[in-house]
């Protein structure tokens, strides 16, 4: 294992070494080849990865997601705004306009810079690839968004050295995906002979990107990109809260973004029921006891009305992909 893939999502992390011909992802502690990407402080130590989400509900504004999105920005950036609204712990104004998360930890209230936290979560994946490996290894290859500017690049670059890591090169992750897709296709074209173009896309947590690229043994070449920086998974969660803010305050006489607990077990029984109507189009309940006032509720989605409520959501998706096949 000389060399580690990297890749820190707004949402989940994954670490992926080379072996037995092709790509195995790292399982962490708990089995899972999925390490969230959160990070928890609190009055006597700090929780990384699955435990930090674990705590998302009971210490909200100590646990840091999403910080990704403010990686190289200043605070007074469109996006780090948008964060600022989006998320539940506390982004504020640094030195010379820089972005600085505020937490309370050690009994005291500190600030860390977005690099500062990436560099404590890539030190997880460190430690996680260390226990599976007898090597451990500090080369690694990170995968960073198509359209991340040169200030965000070098912020990634430098978060990994924090933890320790010599990060040999930054590649898009739309090159990642098209390398990873092309190592088990033995089926490609020579070198001599016509590409086979192939379109890859890539929903994630809160961003969209799509690609495509030409393909031979051995060498590919990308065509096209487009991308939509602000749809990702968690709008479409969204979408479904709101649906169930207006539904509960129509039939309990509560308003489910009234306490911060409140809206975060909302949304966690959302991105359930998201996740459950990929397979199901039986209406999915989603039931909360105790919610507000000691209130139990309940409420349903189908997935002919979510595809309707979520119409807005495609367009942009469609309009994605129109643009990149214009590009190409």
């Amino acid at each position: 294992m000389a060399v580690v893939g990297l890749d820190m999502g707004n949402f989940s992390s994954y670490i992926g070494v080379a072996r037995a011909g092709g790509v195995e992802i790292v399982a962490n502690e708990y089995s899972d080849r999925l390490t969230p990407t959160y990070v928890t402080f609190d009055k006597s130590t700090r929780a990384i990865g699955q435990a930090s989400k674990a705590m998302e509900i009971t210490n909200a504004k100590n646990t840091i997601c999403n910080f990704k999105r403010l990686l190289g920005r200043q605070y007074h950036d469109t996006y780090v705004q948008q964060e600022k609204e989006l998320n539940s712990y506390s982004i504020v104004e640094g030195k010379g306009g820089s972005v600085n998360i505020e937490v309370n930890y050690l009994n005291e209230r500190k600030r860390f810079t977005p690099e500062q936290i990436a560099g404590i979560m890539f030190s997880k994946l460190k430690h996680i690839t260390n226990t599976e490996s007898s090597t451990k290894p500090v080369d690694c290859v990170i995968g960073v968004p198509c359209y991340f500017t040169d200030a965000e690049r070098r912020a990634m670059f430098n978060a990994a050295q924090i933890a320790g890591w010599n990060c040999l090169r930054l590649l898009n992750e739309t090159t990642a995906v098209a390398l990873c897709y092309g190592i088990y296709k033995g089926d490609l074209p020579e070198q001599t002979e016509k590409p086979r173009l192939v379109a890859f896309v890539d929903m994630g947590y809160t961003a969209l990107q799509a690609s495509i690229v030409a393909l031979n043994k051995g060498k590919l070449k990308m065509i096209a990109t487009a991308f939509d920086p602000s749809l990702g998974g968690r709008d479409f969660d969204r979408i479904i809260m709101d649906t169930m803010r207006d539904d509960f305050k129509k039939r309990y006489k509560i308003d489910s973004y009234s306490t911060l607990k409140a809206k975060l077990r909302l949304r966690a029984e959302c991105e359930k029921a998201k996740k459950l109507m990929s397979s199901n189009v039986q209406p999915i309940p989603i039931s909360l006891e105790c919610f507000i006032d000691e209130k139990d509720v309940s409420g349903k989605i189908s997935r002919a009305d979510f595809e309707e409520l979520v119409k807005p959501l495609l367009d942009r998706i469609r309009n994605t992909l129109v643009h990149l096949i214009k590009e190409a």
